[in-house]
């Protein structure tokens, strides 16, 4: 399937690096554009328009890092730095706006009693997106 436009939300976990290669590689047939974002989540007892400078500063970092690891694998990306109450609205608000029609999440590896953990965004990204969605979960590390 060739895709238009895909979403890449970063979280600034050890698998956005992992997330970008392969948006670019599903980019590649299609052409598509990739926009990668970032969401600052602002506590209730804030203005959602608060100026959080270690924040922004730290977002607009991990979103150049971002530009560079897909320039590396051979494509491009826009990217978006956000500021919302959830970070699950503010992804499936912005695939509806850009019409994604591909949101492309990550999932560290992560295991909690046993089992394996999915966060409450990507769930509810994965449920409220009005496109497709992939979740790609990093492997187990090795040991």
């Amino acid at each position: 399937m060739a895709y238009q436009r895909i979403l890449v939300p970063l979280a600034g976990t050890a698998v956005d690096p992992d997330l970008i290669r392969l948006a670019v590689s599903l980019a590649k047939p299609g052409k598509a554009e990739i926009l990668a974002v970032h969401v600052i989540e602002v506590r209730w007892n804030l203005p959602l328009d608060a100026v959080l400078e270690p924040e922004l500063d730290s977002g607009e970092e991990l979103l150049a890092r971002a530009a560079r690891v897909a320039q590396q694998a051979g494509g491009e990306l826009q990217t978006e730095l956000l500021q919302a109450r959830e970070a699950a609205a503010a992804i499936v608000d912005t695939a509806r706006e850009r019409g994604a029609d591909l949101v492309l999440i990550g999932m560290p590896y992560r295991k909690r009693l046993g089992r394996t953990y999915v966060s409450r965004t990507v769930e509810e990204v994965y449920l409220g997106a009005p496109c497709a969605v992939l979740a790609y979960r990093q492997e187990e590390p090795v040991r």
